[in-house]
Protein backbone atom coordinates (compact mmCIF):
# COMPACT_ATOMS: atom_id res chain seq x y z
CA UNK A 1 0.00 0.00 0.00
CA UNK A 2 2.97 2.35 0.82
CA UNK A 3 4.48 1.96 -2.55
CA UNK A 4 1.29 2.22 -4.22
CA UNK A 5 0.71 5.76 -2.69
CA UNK A 6 4.62 6.91 -3.73
CA UNK A 7 4.11 5.77 -7.22
CA UNK A 8 0.48 7.46 -7.33
CA UNK A 9 2.39 10.67 -5.86
CA UNK A 10 5.01 10.37 -8.68
CA UNK A 11 2.79 10.22 -11.54
CA UNK A 12 0.77 13.29 -10.35
CA UNK A 13 1.53 16.84 -11.89
CA UNK A 14 2.33 19.75 -9.45
CA UNK A 15 -0.88 21.57 -8.84
CA UNK A 16 -1.65 24.63 -10.62
CA UNK A 17 1.62 25.00 -12.74
CA UNK A 18 1.52 26.79 -16.41
CA UNK A 19 4.48 27.27 -18.27
CA UNK A 20 4.14 30.04 -21.42
CA UNK A 21 7.45 31.23 -23.33
CA UNK A 22 8.22 34.12 -25.63
CA UNK A 23 11.29 34.88 -28.24
CA UNK A 24 12.67 37.82 -29.73
CA UNK A 25 12.13 38.17 -33.55
CA UNK A 26 14.83 39.72 -35.98
CA UNK A 27 14.54 43.44 -34.94
CA UNK A 28 15.77 44.89 -31.57
CA UNK A 29 13.04 45.80 -29.02
CA UNK A 30 13.75 48.81 -26.61
CA UNK A 31 14.13 48.76 -22.93
CA UNK A 32 12.19 51.80 -21.17
CA UNK A 33 13.27 52.65 -17.63
CA UNK A 34 11.12 55.16 -15.08
CA UNK A 35 12.89 55.88 -12.26
CA UNK A 36 10.16 57.28 -9.59
CA UNK A 37 9.39 57.44 -6.23
CA UNK A 38 6.17 57.88 -4.07
CA UNK A 39 7.73 61.24 -2.08
CA UNK A 40 7.98 62.75 -4.91
CA UNK A 41 5.15 65.07 -6.14
CA UNK A 42 6.44 65.67 -10.40
CA UNK A 43 6.33 61.68 -10.10
CA UNK A 44 2.53 60.82 -10.69
CA UNK A 45 2.33 61.98 -14.48
CA UNK A 46 4.89 59.98 -15.30
CA UNK A 47 3.80 56.94 -13.27
CA UNK A 48 0.39 57.45 -15.39
CA UNK A 49 2.05 57.87 -18.62
CA UNK A 50 3.95 54.69 -18.55
CA UNK A 51 0.74 52.73 -16.99
CA UNK A 52 -1.12 54.55 -20.18
CA UNK A 53 1.71 53.34 -22.89
CA UNK A 54 -0.04 51.57 -25.33
CA UNK A 55 0.86 47.72 -26.19
CA UNK A 56 3.79 47.51 -28.37
CA UNK A 57 5.81 43.93 -28.23
CA UNK A 58 8.86 45.97 -29.66
CA UNK A 59 9.17 48.31 -26.24
CA UNK A 60 9.83 46.66 -22.66
CA UNK A 61 8.86 49.32 -19.65
CA UNK A 62 10.05 48.65 -16.19
CA UNK A 63 9.67 50.96 -13.28
CA UNK A 64 12.49 51.35 -10.98
CA UNK A 65 11.17 53.13 -7.30
CA UNK A 66 14.37 54.40 -5.81
CA UNK A 67 14.53 54.96 -1.94
CA UNK A 68 16.41 58.53 -1.86
CA UNK A 69 12.80 60.31 -1.15
CA UNK A 70 11.78 58.10 2.10
CA UNK A 71 13.88 60.41 4.14
CA UNK A 72 11.30 63.22 3.72
CA UNK A 73 8.08 61.87 5.21
CA UNK A 74 6.81 58.97 3.41
CA UNK A 75 8.98 55.56 2.96
CA UNK A 76 7.68 54.54 -0.65
CA UNK A 77 6.62 50.44 -0.10
CA UNK A 78 8.13 49.53 -3.61
CA UNK A 79 11.24 51.21 -3.23
CA UNK A 80 14.96 49.65 -3.30
CA UNK A 81 18.47 50.94 -2.28
CA UNK A 82 19.38 48.56 -5.42
CA UNK A 83 17.49 50.60 -7.37
CA UNK A 84 18.78 54.05 -6.81
CA UNK A 85 22.04 52.60 -6.73
CA UNK A 86 21.25 51.48 -10.29
CA UNK A 87 19.94 54.58 -11.45
CA UNK A 88 23.26 56.48 -10.32
CA UNK A 89 25.45 53.89 -12.37
CA UNK A 90 23.36 54.14 -15.37
CA UNK A 91 23.69 57.83 -15.32
CA UNK A 92 27.40 58.07 -14.63
CA UNK A 93 27.78 60.54 -17.58
CA UNK A 94 25.16 62.88 -15.83
CA UNK A 95 26.61 62.87 -12.85
CA UNK A 96 23.29 63.38 -10.75
CA UNK A 97 20.36 62.06 -11.14
CA UNK A 98 16.74 63.45 -10.78
CA UNK A 99 12.91 61.85 -10.40
CA UNK A 100 10.90 61.13 -12.58
CA UNK A 101 13.32 60.39 -15.00
CA UNK A 102 12.51 57.89 -18.00
CA UNK A 103 15.21 56.15 -20.04
CA UNK A 104 15.36 54.60 -23.27
CA UNK A 105 18.05 52.25 -24.36
CA UNK A 106 20.31 53.54 -21.96
CA UNK A 107 20.14 57.18 -22.74
CA UNK A 108 17.89 60.12 -20.90
CA UNK A 109 14.75 60.61 -22.34
CA UNK A 110 13.13 63.92 -21.03
CA UNK A 111 10.76 64.51 -23.59
CA UNK A 112 8.39 61.49 -23.17
CA UNK A 113 6.20 63.80 -21.52
CA UNK A 114 5.56 65.31 -25.27
CA UNK A 115 3.85 61.96 -27.00
CA UNK A 116 2.00 59.16 -25.74
CA UNK A 117 4.65 56.23 -26.25
CA UNK A 118 8.14 57.14 -27.56
CA UNK A 119 9.16 56.91 -31.35
CA UNK A 120 11.24 53.74 -31.43
CA UNK A 121 13.76 53.38 -34.59
CA UNK A 122 13.59 49.75 -36.45
CA UNK A 123 16.66 47.77 -36.20
CA UNK A 124 18.29 44.38 -36.44
CA UNK A 125 18.54 42.29 -33.91
CA UNK A 126 22.47 41.11 -33.43
CA UNK A 127 20.88 39.27 -30.29
CA UNK A 128 17.92 36.39 -29.99
CA UNK A 129 16.44 36.21 -26.52
CA UNK A 130 14.21 33.22 -25.43
CA UNK A 131 12.08 33.03 -21.86
CA UNK A 132 10.55 30.78 -20.47
CA UNK A 133 8.24 30.66 -17.74
CA UNK A 134 6.72 27.98 -15.31
CA UNK A 135 4.11 29.46 -12.88
CA UNK A 136 3.73 27.82 -9.85
CA UNK A 137 1.63 28.90 -6.76
CA UNK A 138 4.82 29.68 -4.61
CA UNK A 139 7.14 30.70 -7.26
CA UNK A 140 7.87 31.75 -10.64
CA UNK A 141 10.59 29.40 -12.32
CA UNK A 142 12.71 30.96 -15.37
CA UNK A 143 15.02 29.87 -18.29
CA UNK A 144 16.54 32.49 -19.95
CA UNK A 145 18.76 32.53 -23.01
CA UNK A 146 20.46 34.17 -25.43
CA UNK A 147 22.33 34.01 -29.08
CA UNK A 148 23.90 36.27 -30.77
CA UNK A 149 23.25 36.87 -34.52
CA UNK A 150 26.38 39.01 -34.62
CA UNK A 151 29.25 38.83 -32.69
CA UNK A 152 30.97 42.33 -32.35
CA UNK A 153 28.78 43.42 -29.28
CA UNK A 154 29.21 39.90 -27.36
CA UNK A 155 32.09 41.13 -25.15
CA UNK A 156 31.10 42.35 -21.91
CA UNK A 157 27.14 41.92 -22.57
CA UNK A 158 25.09 41.92 -19.40
CA UNK A 159 21.80 39.55 -19.20
CA UNK A 160 19.28 40.87 -16.72
CA UNK A 161 16.00 39.12 -15.38
CA UNK A 162 13.00 41.64 -13.51
CA UNK A 163 9.98 40.37 -12.13
CA UNK A 164 7.34 43.01 -12.29
CA UNK A 165 3.80 43.86 -11.10
CA UNK A 166 1.26 45.54 -12.44
CA UNK A 167 -2.12 47.35 -11.08
CA UNK A 168 -0.64 48.69 -7.74
CA UNK A 169 -2.11 50.79 -5.80
CA UNK A 170 -0.79 53.17 -3.17
CA UNK A 171 -2.56 55.64 -0.18
CA UNK A 172 0.29 57.95 0.30
CA UNK A 173 0.06 59.16 4.54
CA UNK A 174 2.64 61.99 4.05
CA UNK A 175 5.67 63.76 2.45
CA UNK A 176 4.85 65.70 -1.25
CA UNK A 177 2.23 63.07 -2.20
CA UNK A 178 0.00 62.86 1.26
CA UNK A 179 -3.48 61.90 0.57
CA UNK A 180 -2.92 60.94 -2.63
CA UNK A 181 -3.97 57.73 -4.52
CA UNK A 182 -1.21 56.80 -6.64
CA UNK A 183 -1.76 53.64 -9.50
CA UNK A 184 1.39 51.69 -10.84
CA UNK A 185 2.40 49.48 -13.37
CA UNK A 186 5.45 47.37 -14.51
CA UNK A 187 7.08 48.04 -11.20
CA UNK A 188 10.07 45.75 -10.17
CA UNK A 189 9.80 43.50 -7.48
CA UNK A 190 13.16 42.03 -7.72
CA UNK A 191 16.01 42.30 -10.53
CA UNK A 192 18.73 39.69 -10.84
CA UNK A 193 21.80 39.89 -12.99
CA UNK A 194 24.51 39.67 -14.96
CA UNK A 195 23.59 35.93 -15.54
CA UNK A 196 24.99 33.47 -17.70
CA UNK A 197 24.21 33.35 -21.71
CA UNK A 198 21.58 30.84 -21.00
CA UNK A 199 20.28 31.20 -16.97
CA UNK A 200 17.47 29.39 -14.79
CA UNK A 201 16.18 31.48 -11.80
CA UNK A 202 13.22 30.89 -9.29
CA UNK A 203 11.87 34.20 -8.28
CA UNK A 204 10.22 33.23 -4.49
CA UNK A 205 6.69 35.29 -4.19
CA UNK A 206 6.07 37.24 -1.14
CA UNK A 207 3.24 38.10 0.60
CA UNK A 208 1.17 40.77 -0.54
CA UNK A 209 2.14 40.09 -4.57
CA UNK A 210 -0.41 39.54 -7.16
CA UNK A 211 0.42 36.43 -9.01
CA UNK A 212 -1.96 36.96 -12.02
CA UNK A 213 -0.42 41.05 -12.30
CA UNK A 214 3.44 39.49 -12.38
CA UNK A 215 5.52 39.24 -15.51
CA UNK A 216 9.03 38.74 -16.09
CA UNK A 217 11.18 41.05 -18.80
CA UNK A 218 14.41 39.81 -20.14
CA UNK A 219 16.91 41.89 -21.22
CA UNK A 220 20.48 42.40 -22.66
CA UNK A 221 22.83 45.48 -22.68
CA UNK A 222 26.30 45.72 -24.25
CA UNK A 223 29.53 47.37 -22.39
CA UNK A 224 28.02 50.84 -22.87
CA UNK A 225 24.80 50.44 -21.43
CA UNK A 226 22.99 50.41 -24.62
CA UNK A 227 19.64 47.65 -25.39
CA UNK A 228 20.78 44.92 -27.46
CA UNK A 229 17.73 43.27 -27.09
CA UNK A 230 14.70 43.09 -24.50
CA UNK A 231 11.29 41.16 -23.82
CA UNK A 232 8.88 40.31 -21.01
CA UNK A 233 6.19 37.43 -20.75
CA UNK A 234 3.38 38.73 -18.62
CA UNK A 235 2.36 36.15 -15.97
CA UNK A 236 0.85 32.38 -17.32
CA UNK A 237 -2.93 32.68 -17.99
Amino acid sequence: MRALLLTCALLTPVAHAATCNVTSGATRNSLLELYTSEGCSSCPPADRWLSQLPPDSSLVPLAFHVDYWDKLGWRDPFAQSAFSQRQRARNSGLGWVYTPQVMLDGDDHRNWHRSRAPQLKSTSAQVNLSLMLTQLPERIDTQVSSRFVIPSDSKNAQLFLALYENRLRSTVAAGENARRTLNHDYVVRELVGPLEPRSRHSFKLQAGWKAADLGVAAFLLNARGETLQALAQPACP
